[in-house]
């Protein structure tokens, strides 16, 4: 059973799970990734090379999330992540800009996007700026 996240770090572990799984040369994560990225409602921002990443609340949200755990507890694991999301993060927003943004991105990928009001998030490291990876830190990621 997936435990929600306790703290950002734990956030933080799991956008970099998500975005290993991007940047993967396994093909079966990358779709995984992929399509929860397009599937998503609730949206979790981040950047790399200063770009924002969008990853999927109901990944993000329970602790030391992987593309297996999730798979293994997908239809078992339906409770609302969202308010731990908000006591960790803060209200969630949407914007018409960010929501432009995310479709540029999500259409980057393969596959059909779904046609959805989203909320967004967005991470903040220690330094209360926007959590941001380099491409160095994503490949590390996916190599372990």
């Amino acid at each position: 059973m997936l435990h929600f996240v306790e703290n950002v770090a734990d956030i933080i572990a799991n956008i970099k799970t998500m975005e290993s799984y991007l940047v993967s040369d396994v093909p079966e994560e990358v779709e995984f990734a992929q399509e929860l990225v397009k599937k998503g409602r609730s949206m979790v921002i981040y950047r790399v090379n200063g770009h924002n990443h969008f990853a999927p609340a109901r990944f993000i949200g329970f602790k030391k999330n992987s593309r297996a755990a999730y798979s293994e507890n997908e239809n078992r694991e339906t409770r609302d992540n969202g308010p731990i999301l908000q006591t960790l993060l803060g209200k969630p927003f949407t914007h018409a800009a960010i929501e432009k943004e995310f479709d540029e991105y999500a259409n980057t990928f393969k596959g059909h996007t779904l046609k959805s009001k989203r909320k967004y998030w967005r991470v903040r490291g220690e330094d209360n700026k926007y959590f941001e990876l380099m491409t160095s830190e994503a490949e590390a990621a996916a190599e372990v």
